[in-house]
């Protein structure tokens, strides 16, 4: 991350990050904002961080929000969606349901947040050798089907795709502005 200067434009970005529980999103953010591998407990209701990062000439903060994925704090969901920029659509590689269930999930923001960026993610990337259950062809397949722009799988344990998941979705909501 480079110098923060007074000439710096300074942007601030809603972003949701949805997916069932237990997939790994609250981990995902811990690894982005600590840089370590802190096991998490299930969130209840809704979580809230911020990240911010500098790009070129620009500060993004992000406003990160954090939604249980248990079905009984679903109906959070519209109402905390409305005004995000981004989107990361999580799924657990090696739970297929999770997979299963991401559509949902796609519609409810979708429907609610107005046009955000989405990027598709796989979690628990560190696991793929052992208990995969979602292959990538799945996974692009979803992505071209709802017209996804990204697609990354990520491992919150070893750091893999976790910075240049949230970079991505920096970027890509600055250039749609």
């Amino acid at each position: 991350m480079s110098q923060i200067t007074n000439q710096s434009r300074k942007y601030l970005f809603k972003v949701v990050i949805v997916g069932d529980g237990g997939v790994g999103k609250s981990t995902m953010i811990q690894r982005l904002i600590t840089g370590q591998y802190i096991p998490m407990k299930v969130t209840i209701g809704t979580d809230l961080s911020t990240f911010s990062s500098k790009m070129e000439e620009n500060v993004v903060k992000l406003q990160i929000w954090d939604f249980a994925g248990e079905k009984r704090f679903r109906f959070f969901l519209p109402n905390y969606s409305r005004g995000a920029k981004g989107c990361l659509l999580c799924y657990d590689i090696t739970r297929y349901t999770s997979f299963q269930n991401l559509s949902d999930w796609y519609e409810i923001i979708k429907m609610n947040a107005g046009n955000p960026i989405f990027i598709l993610v796989g979690c628990k990337n560190d696991l793929a050798d052992l208990k995969r259950s979602v292959s990538k062809e799945q996974a692009k397949e979803f992505q071209e089907k709802y017209n996804i722009p990204y697609f990354f799988e990520t491992s919150s344990k070893t750091g893999y795709h976790n910075g240049l998941i949230f970079e991505m979705l920096s970027r890509s909501i600055l250039e749609k502005l």
